[in-house]
């Protein structure tokens, strides 16, 4: 199953947060499944996010697009938006 993980440290949670609920129908359109929003505990404002995709290739397609680049600066980051294609390799039993 194919992933991509999405690492924001913005300035402001809300204005971060009206970006990526506006920017859903077009991860629809490239093939994104949903997925999780997690906050680090280390700050506030340190967010992941991981969405499942429908292949690996509209994954990297995502990352690669124009919009998703204009859409990493509206959410006013205060550092680098950082965004990985993932491949399942394997399922690790507790």
């Amino acid at each position: 199953m194919p992933y991509v993980l999405i690492h924001h440290n913005v300035i402001d949670y809300d204005k971060f947060r009206a970006v990526f609920d506006d920017d859903a129908e077009r991860r629809k359109r490239f093939g994104c499944r949903g997925g999780r929003l997690f906050r680090s505990t280390v700050g506030s404002n340190d967010l992941f996010a991981l969405f499942e995709w429908d292949t690996l290739e509209n994954a990297k397609r995502f990352i690669d697009d124009y919009e998703t680049g204009e859409a990493f600066e509206w959410v006013f980051p205060v550092e680098e938006v950082k965004a990985f294609a993932l491949e399942e390799v394997d399922s690790v039993p507790v």
